[in-house]
């Protein structure tokens, strides 16, 4: 079995090419192989957008945060999703996290 780190670029190369089904299921194998994978939570969030599943892209952003609260990204990835789902106050919010974290104001 390749180990977690091929996977999660075969999971990436996969969604560079658009072939989002691969890449749902790398990045799936992935986080079933090691849950506190962040960053493959926010790939696999991000398949999630591009094909409109937005809850899913939502539930997966936030365990990518619950896992990795202080990673800037994720916080701009969750107000991008919000934003999509016209949800613009909540997406204010994350969006302000984000900047926080930039900034190094943390919480």
């Amino acid at each position: 079995m390749p180990d977690l780190r091929e996977l999660y670029q075969e999971a990436f190369d996969a969604f560079t090419r658009q072939d989002y089904e691969q890449a749902v299921t790398r990045y799936q194998r992935v986080i079933e192989s090691d849950p506190s994978f962040a960053l493959a939570h926010q790939g696999l969030a991000e398949v999630y957008s591009r094909r409109g599943q937005l809850e899913e892209a939502v539930g997966s952003i936030r365990s990518a945060i619950k896992l990795e609260p202080d990673e800037s990204l994720y916080h701009t990835s969750l107000s991008r999703f919000l934003q999509m789902q016209g949800k613009i106050p909540e997406a204010e919010e994350a969006a302000a996290a984000a900047s926080r974290l930039q900034s190094g104001q943390g919480h």
